[in-house]
C-alpha cells in the first residue's frame, strides 16, 4: 500500500518536512502506523478536514497525496488550495482500474520552473505521479492537474457555479472541483466591499446548526456522516430516528456520486461471473460471490472506480438490505454501483432509503435473476439503471438542483443542433419523426437540401408536421456531401453538433445518452457503434459485436455527437463524396483527441439493398453477428411500441425471439 520509493524518501528527509495527506483510507489507521514511523511525515486525514488554512502556510520539503484510489484522488483535489507550496509533490493512487489510460498530467501554463515530470506504475496496480521544480509552486496545481488527468476531461470544472464547502466531510459533495472554496462554517464569506466569493455554501453540521451569518451568500445545511451513522440514531435520548429517518425521501439529502470517476467505462457486455449478493459483513457492506468477497466499501467514503472494475465480469448483484453504517452512506453505495452500470436488483426497498429516487426504486423492484440471465435484457436494465443514477444522484445533476433551490441562476443547458443532410425529400418525414422523439435535451435542427429544391411540396409538408423551428440550408448537388454537411454546421447555434441520417431508427434518449457519455468520458467526439442493423433486403434484424463504453477509433457515422469548437478546429468534414464521417474520426484521433463509444441499443442502421457508401455485403453483417431475429426487432430502447406503423419496416415491429442465440464474448 506504500510504495518503497515513498518510504525511501521519508527515511532521508528531515524532521517535519514531509505532509502527507491521505484520502480514501477507512480507518486512517491502515496507514498512519506504517507513516507515523518516520519523524519526516506530518500526516492530515483529508476525509475528516475542515477549513485549515495553516496548511497552507508550512514550510515544507515535499508534499504526498496518499489515495487509495482515483476516486480518492479526485476527491482530494477539491482540497487544492489547502496544500502548501513546494518544490517537490508526489501522488499516488495505490490502486486503479487495470484498463484506463496513464494519468498523464498536462503542465499548468505556469510551471515554467517544472525540472522533472515522472509517471509510473505502481506493484499494486496504481499509479504515482512525481513532479521537481527548481522554485516552489503551489501542491495544489499538480494535484488538480492529476486529478483532471484521471477524470479524462478537458477541464478540471465542477457543475455549474462556484461553491464553498464548509464542515468536515463536504468535500464528499464537491468531487474534483478545485474551484471550490473552503470556508469557516459560522463565518461570514463576503469580505466588505467586494463581491460574494461562491455562489452557495454546502455546510455539513454536527445537532442544530448554528445561524448562517452571511447574508449575500446562500447556505444548504446537510447533517455530517457520523450524524447520520445507525450508532448514532440509536443511542438513547437521541429523536433522530423517529424524526429524520421517515424524511429520508428527498435524493438531495445523498452526497453526489463522482461520475467522471464512477460511471459505465469499462461495462462488460456479456460477464464470465454469475450473480453476486451485496449484504452486511459486521459493519460493512461487501459483495459475494459464493465465498469469495469481490469488494468492500467503507463506512465513509463513495464507491470508487476500483470497485466497479471489480465488479465487471459479475452478472448481477443481489441487494440485501443490511444496515452498513448508516442509511445514507447505504444508499451512497447503491446509487454509485447504479451509476456505474453494475446491474442490481433487489426484492424490497427499506422505508429509509427511499431517497434513491422514485425512478432507481422501481428499476431495483422490477427484475430478478432470471430475466437478467439474458445478455441484452441484462444489458438494457444496465443502461436505465446509470440513466436514472446519473441524472438523480451524479454531482452535475445535484448541484443543479441545489443551486435552483436556492434561488441561484442556473447555467444554460448544453444545447445540441442536429444536421440533418438528405437527397431523398421522401424520407423527411420518417426523419423528422426520429427527431421529434428525442427528449431530455435542448435541441435545434438545420435541414441541409443537397440538390432538393425547399419548395418541395414533400419538404414543405414534412417541416409542417413537425411542429418545430428548422433551419433550411440549400445546397447544389454537384457539391460533395462533406461540404453539405459543412454548409449545415455552419448555420447551427448549439454548442454541440449532432450528426443524424434520414433513414435510421433513433430511440428516445439516443441524443440525451449521447450527452451524458460526454459528461462522463470527457470525450471529444462520442457515438455509437451500429450494433443492431435491420437488413431490409431480406428483413432481418442482427446485433453485431461492438465494444463499447470505452474510448474507440471509429462509431457510427449517423451517431456522431461534436463540440462545435473542436468540429471548427479541424476544418469541419472534408470535402469528399462519401466517408467524411471516417475522415474526421482519423483527425480527431491524429489530433490526440478521444473518440469514445456508449452504447448502441438506442441506434439501429437501416441497410438497403443499394445506396450506401459503405459497400459491405450482407454476408458482412451476417457473419458478425451474434444475434439474430426475423423482422424489425431493436432493443427496448428503442421505445419501437411508440412508433407509428409508417415508421416501421414493411415486415413491421418482431416480437419473436432470435434464430440465432449465440453470444460470442465480448467486453
Amino acid at each position: 500500500m506504500i510504495p518503497d520509493f515513498l518510504r525511501r524518501l521519508l527515511a532521508r528527509s528531515g524532521p517535519d518536512s514531509v505532509l502527507v495527506a491521505c484520502a480514501g483510507f477507512d480507518p486512517i489507521s491502515t496507514v498512519s502506523a506504517d507513516l507515523n514511523r518516520h519523524a519526516a511525515c506530518r500526516l492530515v486525514d483529508l476525509d475528516k478536514i475542515g477549513a485549515e488554512p495553516e496548511l497552507a502556510e508550512l514550510r515544507i520539503g515535499s508534499v504526498v497525496v496518499l489515495a487509495r484510489t482515483p476516486t480518492d484522488v479526485r476527491r482530494a483535489a477539491t482540497l487544492s488550495r489547502m496544500l502548501p507550496k513546494t518544490r517537490h509533490v508526489l501522488i499516488i493512487a495505490s490502486y486503479a482500474p487495470p484498463d484506463r489510460s496513464p494519468p498523464v498530467p498536462a503542465p499548468h501554463p505556469r510551471w515554467r520552473t517544472l525540472e522533472e515530470l515522472r509517471v509510473r506504475r505502481l506493484r499494486t496496480g496504481g499509479w504515482a505521479v512525481e513532479t521537481q521544480s527548481s522554485t516552489s509552486r503551489p501542491a495544489g496545481e499538480v494535484l488538480a492537474a492529476t486529478a483532471k488527468a484521471l477524470g479524462g476531461h478537458p477541464l478540471n470544472a465542477g457543475p455549474g457555479r462556484t461553491a464553498g464547502l464548509a464542515g468536515v466531510g463536504a468535500v464528499h459533495w464537491r468531487p474534483g472541483d478545485p474551484n471550490a472554496l473552503l470556508v469557516e462554517p459560522d463565518r461570514v464569506v463576503t469580505e466588505p466591499n467586494r463581491n460574494p466569493p461562491v455562489d452557495l455554501v454546502l455546510r455539513t453540521t454536527v445537532g442544530e446548526p448554528v445561524a448562517w451569518p452571511d447574508p449575500l451568500v446562500p447556505v444548504v445545511d446537510r447533517p455530517a456522516a457520523p450524524e447520520l451513522s445507525w450508532r448514532r440514531l440509536g443511542e438513547p435520548g437521541i429523536d433522530a430516528a423517529r424524526t429524520l429517518l421517515p424524511a429520508l425521501t428527498d435524493p438531495d439529502i445523498v452526497p453526489p456520486v463522482d461520475e467522471r470517476s464512477v460511471n459505465p467505462i469499462g461495462f462488460v457486455v456479456a460477464p464470465t461471473l454469475g450473480f453476486a449478493v451485496l449484504a452486511q459483513e459486521g459493519t460493512a457492506w461487501e459483495v459475494r460471490l459464493g465465498e469469495l468477497v469481490l469488494g468492500r466499501f467503507s463506512g465513509s467514503g463513495p464507491v470508487t472506480d476500483v470497485d466497479v472494475a471489480q465488479l465487471r465480469e459479475v452478472r448481477a448483484v443481489r441487494v440485501e438490505w443490511g444496515r452498513h453504517s448508516g442509511p445514507i452512506a447505504a444508499v451512497h453505495v447503491v446509487a454509485g454501483l447504479a451509476a456505474a452500470g453494475v446491474p442490481l436488483f433487489a426484492t424490497r426497498i427499506p422505508a429509509w432509503a427511499h431517497c434513491l429516487g422514485d425512478e432507481l426504486i422501481r428499476l431495483l423492484v422490477g427484475t430478478d435473476e432470471s430475466a437478467l440471465a439474458d445478455d441484452l435484457v441484462r444489458e438494457e436494465h444496465s443502461i436505465l439503471l446509470r440513466r436514472a443514477a446519473l441524472r438523480i444522484h451524479g454531482t452535475r445533476a445535484r448541484w443543479t438542483r441545489l443551486f435552483r433551490q436556492a434561488g441561484v441562476p442556473e447555467p444554460p443547458p448544453a444545447s445540441v443542433s442536429v444536421v440533418l443532410c438528405t437527397r431523398r425529400p421522401e424520407m423527411l418525414a420518417f426523419a423528422f419523426g426520429q427527431i421529434g422523439r428525442q427528449r431530455l435535451v435542448d435541441f435545434e435542427v438545420v435541414l441541409t437540401l443537397h440538390g432538393v429544391d425547399a419548395g418541395a411540396p414533400e419538404v414543405t409538408a414534412a417541416i409542417a408536421d413537425f411542429g418545430r423551428p428548422v433551419s433550411v440550408v440549400e445546397v447544389p448537388e454537384t457539391v460533395p456531401f462533406g461540404m453539405a454537411l459543412n454548409r449545415g454546421a455552419a448555420r447551427a447555434s448549439g454548442r454541440f453538433l449532432a450528426k443524424m441520417d434520414d433513414d435510421d431508427w433513433y430511440g428516445p434518449e439516443h441524443l440525451a445518452d449521447l450527452l451524458l457519455a460526454r459528461h462522463y468520458s470527457g470525450g471529444d467526439l462520442v457515438g455509437c457503434h451500429n450494433e443492431f442493423t435491420y437488413l431490409e433486403q431480406i428483413g432481418l434484424t442482427v446485433r453485431l459485436r461492438a465494444d463499447t463504453e470505452r474510448p474507440h477509433q471509429q462509431v457510427a457515422g449517423g451517431t456522431l455527437m461534436i463540440e462545435r469548437s473542436v468540429f471548427e478546429e479541424l476544418g469541419g468534414f472534408r470535402p469528399l463524396p462519401g466517408s467524411e464521417d471516417t475522415h474526421l474520426q482519423r483527425a480527431i484521433d491524429a489530433a490526440g483527441g478521444k473518440i469514445y463509444r456508449t452504447h448502441g441499443l438506442g441506434y439501429v442502421l437501416r441497410r438497403k439493398s443499394s445506396g450506401h457508401t459503405w459497400t459491405e455485403s450482407i454476408g458482412y453483417f451476417l457473419r458478425r453477428s451474434i444475434r439474430q431475429w426475423r423482422g424489425f426487432r431493436p432493443s427496448a430502447l428503442l421505445e419501437a411500441a411508440d412508433l407509428p406503423a409508417s415508421a416501421l419496416p414493411a415486415a413491421g415491429l418482431s416480437i419473436s425471439e432470435p434464430i440465432s442465440g449465440s453470444v460470442t464474448r465480448t467486453r
